[in-house]
């Protein structure tokens, strides 16, 4: 080999690591002026020849740091020259940028990348496509927007898209999906008078319904059980009422969530407390499209969640570190919705050392947020 070949070798070298440097540079450079809002340096960076696309080397697109932060005229920009619509945040379960739109509650990004070329049904490391996103935030909106651009509901992750309406207790979303899954029954005329009576809270046309013949283990049009519906809507007098004529107290619906995940899940503690003297099963995991969760999970993670429901639940046989299908106990399940439910969990026995299957541990967690009267409970309970 020559020497001039040798020095066009080096030359060649030098020149692509130039290059490269360059490049990094003016990916650093983007990223700062997204961050910063900086609208006008965005559009001077594109303009002079730096990449759209190009990422940290941890999956840090541009159009995912502009689409977390609802950055309208950047995400357009960076789309009007050409970037990838479908880039994954590696560190946020490979979510999407639609995805990040949708967890912000951020419609008109959502749109916006919907007409620039976001594939809607691409999912997330856990299976879930940016439907089950708008769905597990109950979204209504959004999971129209996303069905008028032909979102398939049947995709599983966590459940299905009505799978995971129903899990989270957002009945405008299980209603709009039971029709447009083509799911509805339609219940005996007789029936239907006691789901009439349920809904306006009226015993005396329940009861008159029942001795007429409806079965107090009818369902509803949703195929759910009417003890359910008694339950979630906190109908005391009414759940005692088909209880007491033969519904059956732990019936489950499609995710294996019984009457009592419903009392709990919304907060019904009157409700609540009347299934359990009447025989409802404090310790019933949900099915796996219910992510195994128990009645104690969907009481933790209610917003603001009832320390009074919890303590019923935990004294009636609930599993106080009971795991859903993540791995996760009830506390880890507070932590992130309610941290005065943490403290109760914690003082009725809850470990704050336990790990999900991903994340950290409830106490750790605690620490990253400053959460200072939950970690003092934490303290004295289990002492580090």
């Amino acid at each position: 080999m020559t020497m001039r070949v040798l020095r066009c070798l080096a030359v060649a070298g030098w020149l692509l690591a130039a290059s490269a440097h360059a490049a990094a540079q003016g990916y650093a450079e983007l990223a700062a002026a997204i961050r910063a809002g900086d609208t006008a340096t965005v559009k001077s960076l594109l303009a002079a020849g730096v990449s759209p696309s190009r990422t940290d080397g941890r999956g840090s697109a541009p159009i995912l740091i502009a689409a977390s932060r609802g950055q309208i005229e950047t995400v357009r920009e960076l789309l009007a020259r050409g970037a990838d619509p479908n880039p994954r945040f590696a560190a946020y379960y490979d979510a999407t940028p639609l995805m990040l739109a949708v967890g912000s509650r951020d419609a008109a990004m959502a749109r916006l990348l919907l007409e620039g070329g976001a594939k809607v049904d691409l999912v997330d490391r856990n299976g879930d496509p940016a439907l089950n996103w708008a769905c597990f935030y109950g979204d209504l909106p959004l999971v129209e927007l996303l069905l008028q651009h032909r979102a398939d509901a049947s995709l599983v992750g966590h459940g299905n898209a009505l799978e995971v309406s129903m899990r989270r207790g957002h009945q405008p979303l299980v209603e709009r999906l039971v029709d447009y899954l083509k799911l509805r029954i339609t219940p005996a005329p007789l029936d239907q008078r006691l789901i009439d009576a349920i809904d306006a809270a009226d015993a005396g046309a329940a009861k008159a319904a029942l001795v007429d013949g409806a079965s107090p283990n009818a369902m509803d049009g949703s195929g759910r059980p009417l003890l359910a519906r008694a339950a979630r809507l906190g109908n005391a007098e009414i759940v005692v009422l088909l209880l007491a004529t033969g519904a059956d107290a732990n019936a489950a619906d499609r995710i294996g969530f019984t009457p009592l995940f419903e009392a709990a899940r919304d907060g019904r503690l009157d409700a609540a407390r009347e299934l359990l003297l009447r025989g409802a099963d404090p310790r019933r995991a949900a099915k796996a499209n219910g992510i195994g969760m128990t009645a104690l999970h969907a009481a933790a993670a209610a917003s603001p969640a009832q320390a009074d429901l919890l303590r019923l639940l935990v004294r009636a046989g609930a599993g106080v570190d009971a795991r859903d299908a993540e791995q996760a106990t009830a506390l880890m399940w507070a932590v992130n919705a309610d941290p005065a439910a943490a403290i109760t969990l914690v003082e009725l026995g809850a470990d704050p050392d336990l790990l999900p299957k991903e994340g950290d541990s409830p106490r750790a967690i605690a620490t990253q947020r400053e959460m200072k009267a939950l970690l003092a409970a934490m303290q004295r309970a289990k002492p580090r």
